[in-house]
């Protein structure tokens, strides 16, 4: 560590240099060169209090899900080291914590590095996640020589993660700790751990491998389980869930992978030592396991297992969308089935309802028991068809067994059968947890539905166009079911209208015009002219101002590479002005 006489030199230094008054002994050129960035971004170090985050809809999960599992077996051997390892995107946001004692996790929180923090140079100045990024090159940042104060008792070894092949700038790997002796040997260690990202990364670019990662993708959208994926040349990818396995429930994986003779395409039950797998065989070592049934691990401690704690519960983790109003959704969901009461999931038809009570996405054309063994779903509308009486001595049956009840439609009972369905709830104290599904015009009149149901929390599902942010994902999920292999994606400007429209029918609309679009024989990307006529008429017109804002945004985003810093420079106005304009033309989510 430092004694004070070199830290008040180098504190000496770094005040000399931003206030221009450089002389003999000054540090690095590459230290000073990041000072006067930070300096020029940020003003003065006293400035930088915090770090900013960002919402999970704006981190790169592809780049986390590629790099999780080397970085897992790494972040594994960190037990008692107080060291702690980073993976961020291309923008310094911070993808993913690993933590390997309880000093590592206090070193973090410290410092405020969580799942989201953004540690860009131009929002916290000199470190080892930034300014790696900006060098390009393996950087250590130790103590007094970051800019911002609250750094001041660390040290920051970072390397940017550049993709083997077209040299682009991926994101980077870090590790850091608290100052301490031997720090320098962090350099070379780093060094090794970027080499073997890099041969990762182009095992993933092989195409059997590609083959694994779609496959693996795929099952992380359909189920809520840990899934891994085993492909060429040993190949592993996992979720987060899966980071709560040993390294020996991996290798059983492992080994039943190797094992398999399974169709291809077709999941199969396997049984391991301590694992229940669905195991699909996608071609000549090309694997994806979902684990059924493990016990948690017990042994390590992780940042990501810390974030697989947070997800567990949410009711939905297969569901598409990662704006913060539907995680938001699922994550009330998950707290409200753990209270006494039904559950009440409201919202404008077609939002996806159901499919939140369930937990999974649900077809229209699922049949009322084709749920989840843990669901039993009846349909209120059946109360007109069997008669009331009837229909509630079903809901009273169903009551008495172990499986949760979900109750759809509830808002199309009559009277009787309304009040019929509130007393035997209320007389359903020993009953697994009830879900009822109600389709209101706003959350006022869900609340009083809810009333009339005899109480019980109200989860409201946001309509379609205030989760503009997640039509991409939707759109390439309804897309991939309806017309496989079609490579339906939408070209921008077609995204861009899309965002713009009401959805007056939600999820329901959307998946109808992907439907005709497929049945029409349409392949290849989607642009303007491939949509309705009527749905192009009813998008909200610009005025002339406007349209020249959206082109001068474009072009400079387009010269930028898509840096919305450098664009704000070219088009001569801040970054926070780019950022509302984008927002403001739905040129983002």
């Amino acid at each position: 560590m430092p004694d004070q006489s070199a830290r008040d030199a180098l504190d000496a230094a770094k005040a000399a240099v931003l206030n221009e008054d450089t002389g003999p002994g000054a540090p690095a050129p590459a230290l000073v060169d990041s000072w006067r960035r930070s300096r020029d971004a940020l003003g003065q170090p006293s400035n930088v209090r915090d770090v900013p985050h960002v919402g999970e809809e704006l981190l790169d999960a592809h780049l986390l899900e590629m790099m999780r599992s080397p970085l897992q077996r790494f972040a594994d051997t960190l037990d008692g080291t107080g060291l702690g390892l980073l993976l961020s995107d291309a923008n310094g946001r911070i993808l993913e914590r690993w933590v390997g004692d309880r000093a590592a996790s206090a070193h973090f929180d410290k410092v405020g590095t969580f799942r989201g923090s953004v540690l860009s140079e131009e929002s916290v100045g000199t470190n080892g996640v930034g300014t790696a990024l900006v060098t390009r090159s393996l950087v250590q940042v130790r103590g007094a020589e970051h800019f911002a104060d609250f750094y001041q008792r660390a040290v920051c070894t970072g390397s940017p993660l550049l993709h083997p092949i077209t040299g682009s700038l991926l994101g980077s790997v870090t590790l850091s700790s608290d100052i301490s002796p031997g720090t320098e040997l962090l350099r070379p260690l780093l060094q090794t751990i970027v080499e073997r990202l890099r041969q990762h990364i182009l095992d993933v670019e092989t195409p059997a491998s590609r083959q694994a990662l779609e496959g693996f993708i795929q099952a992380v959208r359909r189920y809520a389980e840990p899934v891994v994926a085993v492909g060429h040349n040993g190949l592993v990818i996992q979720n987060a869930l899966a980071s709560k396995l040993s390294p020996a429930q991996l290798q059983e994986i492992q080994e039943a992978c190797r094992e398999a003779g399974a169709p291809e395409g077709r999941p199969t039950r396997v049984h391991t030592a301590s694992l229940q797998l669905e195991l699909t065989t996608l071609a000549d070592d090309n694997h994806v396991a979902v684990v059924l049934d493990a016990p948690r691990r017990t042994t390590g401690t992780t940042g990501t297992a810390g974030t697989a704690r947070r997800l567990a519960p949410v009711a939905g983790l297969g569901l598409v969308g990662r704006t913060p109003e539907w995680l938001a959704v699922l994550q009330q969901v998950a707290r409200a089935r753990e209270e006494d009461g039904p559950l009440v999931i409201a919202g404008e038809p077609g939002t996806g309802k159901l499919s939140v009570a369930v937990g999974r996405p649900w077809s229209a054309a699922e049949a009322p028991d084709a749920s989840d063994a843990s669901d039993v779903v009846v349909d209120a509308a059946e109360s007109h068809v069997v008669g009331t009486q009837a229909w509630l001595a079903g809901i009273a049956q169903h009551l008495t067994g172990d499986r949760r009840l979900v109750v759809r439609g509830a808002d199309t009972l009559d009277r009787a059968a309304l009040a019929g369905l509130r007393t035997l709830l209320a007389h359903a104290a020993a009953a697994p947890s009830v879900v009822v599904t109600v389709s209101a015009t706003d959350p006022a009149e869900a609340e009083e539905l809810a009333v009339r149901l005899g109480g019980g929390r109200v989860v409201w599902v946001p309509p379609l166009r205030e989760r503009a942010a997640d039509l991409p994902e939707l759109w390439n999920s309804f897309a991939r079911v309806l017309a496989p292999g079609a490579g339906m994606v939408l070209r921008p400007e077609a995204l861009s209208l899309l965002r713009g429209h009401q959805w007056s029918g939600n999820l329901t609309e959307l998946r109808l015009l992907v439907s005709r679009l497929a049945q029409s024989g349409r392949t290849g990307p989607v642009g303007l002219a491939d949509l309705p006529s009527s749905l192009r008429d009813s998008a909200p017109g610009l005025t002339l101002i406007e349209q020249v804002e959206v082109r001068a945004i474009r072009q400079a985003l387009q010269e930028a590479g898509g840096n919305r810093a450098r664009a704000a420079e070219i088009l001569g106005v801040s970054r926070a002005t780019v950022y509302r304009k984008m927002k403001s033309y739905r040129l983002i989510g």
